[in-house]
């Protein structure tokens, strides 16, 4: 099978996979309400928006193609941002803060709505909100100690995904979807590529990465390193 159609079934199974994670979260949404839950997710909310969201390579290039001129310009800019700041993170901890605090999260909100939402990736589609959405944009590191024992004791341990709110069982299906994305590509091109969705979105964009997806992982890190985006914060690349 040729490289592009190997592609296209990446492209196709990942679709799948997300009509998959939609029904999952319209069922598994009823069946907390039915149990006496809320789920607090709805149109406009976009606390988690402030989160670093990735993504799949197939779900990024989809993105991609979705995007019109406004939301290019937007990414543009977002990743003009973290090109500045990226190097002043020295760990993880310090990149997610850097993403939420100096970035301003998602480039692709509109007036606090998803401007990709029909293309949005399996891990933002995974999430639903046990609590308002405020909780959804907290730093719990400016929580104080009682604060956080009482968010834990609001808490349904029993469903959700501790120390998170969200609902334990779309996060571990989102996961696992995930991982078998990964796992085809490792299998058919002999790399996977994973890591922060605006960035993969941007260099799908504006450095023609499914040119190095046809090759190598050495050309697609190659990409990267030009694009001054190979950060271990941003990319992950595994190969067989």
């Amino acid at each position: 099978m040729l490289q592009s159609e190997r592609w296209k079934k990446n492209l196709a199974d990942v679709e799948s996979g997300q009509r998959f994670m939609d029904l999952l979260c319209t069922s598994a949404a009823a069946d907390y309400r039915s149990r006496n839950g809320e789920i607090f997710c709805g149109k406009g909310c976009s606390g988690c928006c402030t989160l670093a969201v990735n993504c799949t390579a197939a779900e990024a290039f989809l993105i991609a193609q979705a995007l019109d001129q406004d939301q290019t310009a937007q990414l543009k800019g977002y990743v003009a941002k973290l090109q500045g700041r990226v190097s002043e993170a020295v760990d993880l901890k310090g990149y997610l803060r850097l993403h939420r605090k100096e970035l301003g999260g998602c480039p692709f909100l509109d007036d606090g709505s998803c401007g990709i939402y029909s293309a949005r990736p399996i891990s933002c589609r995974a999430l639903l909100s046990t609590k308002d959405s405020r909780w959804c944009a907290a730093d719990f590191s400016e929580i104080p100690p009682a604060g956080k024992l009482a968010y834990r004791e609001s808490l349904d341990l029993a469903a959700v995904a501790f120390p998170l709110h969200y609902l334990a069982c779309t996060q571990d299906a989102g996961q696992k979807l995930e991982a078998q994305a990964s796992l085809q590509m490792l299998q058919e091109f002999g790399f996977s590529l994973y890591g922060s969705m605006p960035v993969l979105v941007y260099l799908f964009k504006e450095w023609s990465l499914i040119d190095s997806l046809q090759k190598d992982a050495v050309a697609l890190l190659a990409v990267a390193a030009a694009a001054g985006l190979d950060s271990p914060f941003l990319l992950k690349v595994d190969t067989l």
